[in-house]
């Protein structure tokens, strides 16, 4: 086993090598491999509100009132003596640093916003997050050690409450060609949107919490068309479970209209003794754009023996055809997706809202019997246009969750977001 582990180490670091070696031109990916040419700073202030009033008595309500300043700094990447076929290997560095301090009375519940400490029962008063990443590069070529934000399959940048999640590893991104980009890494921690510090991935099943000492993965995406796009994604949860994810994109675009469907499917596997996970999931998604009109039609089935695994932290599962508050990624669940958006800006500019419906069903209650739930949101977002008032956005979301054995609820989260970049 040690010489296998060697083995795979050696492979990795020749892999990583020819990526860096290995460079394109033109960028058809948005993947943030380009050399910057200054340095950015941006500021955040993020007031957040978030309430969850469950229908059952019995249980307590969680959520709280609480306000961010972050700072967030991207350095441009500066020259250095050493080069490859005349072009500079360049050196930069990020860091951040994200605040927020809670404005409500602690409720003594964990609302997944804040810290909160099972001892003593209590939300934390306030908390602080900040990482810095050493950056590398060389032409279309990005080698990044320290925080990471990523955002892919098991490793998302969630916003949807407080501070944000970010990561803690090394990875490697490469535009190879004109179609084809590359990125292998390997994350070590996670902090999650809730806690400060950075800890080891782990997984809870039936009472078991078994932690891991990292994430291998590998993303690979390729432009056949200008209008189709796939990506290939494989990640080694060590211990835990190895994910695949294979994805297919078109969009057609028309005089009158636009039409974008998507195909995910998912494959996890369990990676060691202690979990039995086999989990896919299919996912199929229509979405179709007419003026100022969104209409999005998706299905998505949980297929074997399992439920689809999430590691602990609350990290989201953002390349689901519809993520939301409940995910409906139980064994069997097979789930209907329907949306509509609007943009006011014919009206108020600035103003748009989409409504979501999603019905799960054919998956099992945990005393045996059939279950079904529903879920449905309403979002709200105004950018103010007003030159005095330029970066403040209001976001307001409306939850409602039934289902038929469980417990109900409905969540309101209300953000006042300002953003500066300088």
């Amino acid at each position: 086993m040690i010489c296998f582990m060697k083995y795979l180490k050696i492979e990795y670091l020749k892999f990583s090598t020819l990526l860096f070696i290995c460079s394109g031109h033109s960028i058809l990916w948005a993947a943030d491999t380009t050399q910057q040419d200054e340095d950015e700073w941006k500021f955040t202030l993020k007031n957040a509100y978030i309430n969850r009033d469950f229908d059952n008595d019995a249980i307590k309500d969680t959520g709280s009132w609480s306000q961010a300043a972050s700072l967030f700094y991207k350095s441009k990447m500066h020259d250095t003596p050493l080069q490859i076929a005349d072009k500079p290997i360049t050196i930069g560095a990020d860091a951040s640093v994200q605040y927020a301090v809670r404005l409500s009375s602690d409720k003594h519940v964990a609302d997944t916003v804040l810290p909160f400490n099972k001892e003593t029962q209590s939300q934390a008063s306030d908390f602080l997050k900040y990482g810095a990443t050493l950056k590398l590069g060389y032409d279309k070529t990005l080698l990044s050690v320290g925080e990471l934000w990523l955002d892919l399959p098991v490793t998302a940048v969630d916003a949807s409450r407080q501070l944000l999640t970010s990561y803690w590893g090394t990875n490697l991104k490469s535009q190879l060609s004109d179609q084809l980009y590359a990125e292998i890494g390997r994350v070590e921690k996670v902090s999650p949107r809730n806690e400060e510090d950075f800890k080891k991935f782990s997984f809870t099943a039936n009472g078991i919490t078994k932690e891991s000492d990292g994430l291998n993965y590998i993303d690979l995406r390729y432009q056949f068309t200008p209008s189709l796009k796939a990506e290939y994604y494989f990640g080694n949860l060590e211990d835990l479970y190895n994910k695949h994810y294979v994805g297919l994109e078109h969009n057609w675009k028309q005089s009158n209209f636009a039409l974008t469907s998507k195909f995910k499917y998912f494959n996890a596997k369990d990676d060691g003794n202690t979990f039995d996970i086999d989990a896919q999931n299919i996912g199929l998604l229509e979405t179709v754009k007419v003026k100022n009109h969104t209409f999005g039609l998706g299905y998505q089935q949980i297929i074997g023996e399992s439920a689809y695994p999430l590691p602990d932290g609350f990290l989201p599962e953002t390349y689901f055809i519809n993520w939301n508050a409940t995910g409906f990624f139980k064994e069997d669940e097979k789930s209907y997706h329907v949306m509509y958006g609007y943009d006011f800006k014919d009206y108020v500019s600035g103003l748009n809202a989409m409504v979501k419906y999603v019905y799960g069903h054919d998956f099992k209650a945990a005393n045996g019997e059939k279950n079904h739930e529903t879920e449905s949101n309403v979002i709200l977002n105004y950018t103010f246009q007003q030159p005095f008032l330029k970066g403040v956005a209001l976001q307001y979301i409306r939850i409602d969750y039934n289902v038929k054995h469980g417990n109900d609820f409905g969540e309101d989260r209300f953000f006042v977001n300002y953003t500066k970049k300088f």
